[in-house]
């Protein structure tokens, strides 16, 4: 019997079968995407690890990695239509980043890249971009939040990210015997500029809720 006669003898497995497969896809994409980062990890060993700059840059990429995985499985865990849509969406930003990412180890000759800061604060700050950066979309998938509880939400998220990501790449470090002098200083100043970057963040939504809380009982009275 052919696969289209048994297609034909049974329509409403087709449904169902759409729908495994759409899942699947959903979740291959997810990986493929992982996967790309993960190889640009591996590539980025290959060039003077032992490097201020370059342990930088594997920090910046194990955490932007990390954040996109973490929130792609949040917007799977969503309804159907709502976290089809939360991971396509991010796939492009995911897309996005990777690209980026691309471009800054292969971008022009030494001279461009030794220019090229890679110092705490603006490591730090090219992480804070791109997990901020999200945050409208998450917003999209969790209409039913008030702003303050998505922006408390979302942080817990971009947080495990960075931290399982900074995680990541201080034990490749360590495992290089490099974690150490300015490399290690370095991460870890990076690492206490991101974690203020989101509670600051964090804060200027809880600070506009307390504000509007007050304005409101203002008018009641």
């Amino acid at each position: 019997m052919s696969i289209s006669s048994l297609n034909n003898n049974q329509p409403s497995q087709t449904g169902q079968a759409g729908g495994a497969s759409q899942t699947q896809n959903s979740a291959y994409s997810a990986q493929t995407a992982r996967n790309q980062l993960n190889q640009l990890l591996v590539e980025s060993l290959s060039v003077s690890i032992s490097s201020g700059k370059q342990s930088q840059s594997l920090l910046f990429k194990a955490s932007i990695t990390n954040i996109n995985q973490v929130l792609n499985a949040d917007f799977a865990n969503g309804n159907n239509q709502s976290g089809s849509q939360g991971s396509a969406s991010l796939q492009v930003s995911s897309t996005q980043l990777s690209i980026s990412i691309q471009q800054q180890d292969s971008s022009g000759d030494s001279n461009s890249a030794s220019d090229e800061d890679t110092s705490p604060d603006a490591t730090s700050k090219r992480i804070l971009d791109g997990a901020l950066g999200l945050f409208g979309l998450y917003q999209q998938q969790h209409p039913d939040q008030n702003t303050t509880d998505q922006a408390q939400s979302f942080i817990k998220l971009v947080r495990q990210g960075f931290e399982q990501g900074y995680q990541e790449a201080t034990d490749i470090l360590k495992n290089l015997n490099v974690f150490n002098g300015d490399v290690s200083a370095n991460a870890q100043k990076t690492y206490n500029l991101v974690e203020q970057g989101f509670n600051n963040f964090l804060s200027q939504y809880q600070d506009s809720s307390k504000t509007q809380a007050a304005s409101g009982q203002s008018s009641g009275s």
